[in-house]
């Protein structure tokens, strides 16, 4: 049993845009969703900080341990992005871009599907993207990794550490 989650994004300017779409099958789609953004220049007010780290600390090994079996159920299908990318400095810009070409370089190798890329703009600061991304999960083989990961007792402090519940022992 095959589930297919689609991401369309692009960001230029101050706008930002996303289409997602869920599929079961990869054909019969059960969610379609899309947002567009003006971004801000004024931060939100954020909420208070929650107290994570040891709750965390103690999930640890059980969350690397499901990502570890999960990475066999989920399949890059597609992986698409253009990125335009500037400063101010000429010299900045060339530094930047080299390490984001290296790191395109690492993506293509894991991802033989990708096709990423970065331009860079010289003399004006710019961050714009343009992609998609497409992975298959198959909801059968991760069935047993969620039950036993939520099945741990540290695992269920952090859910109630994230939510904000009083009683998280």
């Amino acid at each position: 049993m095959g589930l297919r989650i689609s991401l369309n994004f692009e960001k230029t300017g101050s706008k930002l845009s996303a289409i997602v779409k869920i599929n079961i099958f990869k054909k019969i789609t059960v969610y379609n969703s899309s947002k567009e953004k003006e971004s801000e220049e004024e931060a939100d007010e954020k909420k208070g900080p929650k107290n994570l780290m040891n709750p965390l600390k103690n999930a640890l090994p059980y969350i690397t341990d499901f990502l570890k079996k999960t990475a066999k159920s989920i399949k890059v299908t597609k992986l698409e992005n253009h990125l335009k990318f500037g400063l101010a400095s000429y010299a900045d810009t060339a530094q930047y871009i080299g390490y984001i070409w290296a790191i395109n370089g690492f993506i293509k190798t894991l991802y033989p599907v990708s096709k990423v890329s970065a331009e860079p703009v010289f003399g004006d600061p710019v961050i714009d993207f343009k992609g998609c991304l497409d992975v298959d999960i198959n909801l059968l083989k991760l069935i047993l990794p969620v039950v036993s990961l939520i099945s741990k007792k540290e695992i269920r402090i952090l859910i109630k550490a994230f939510r904000g519940d009083k009683n998280e022992k």
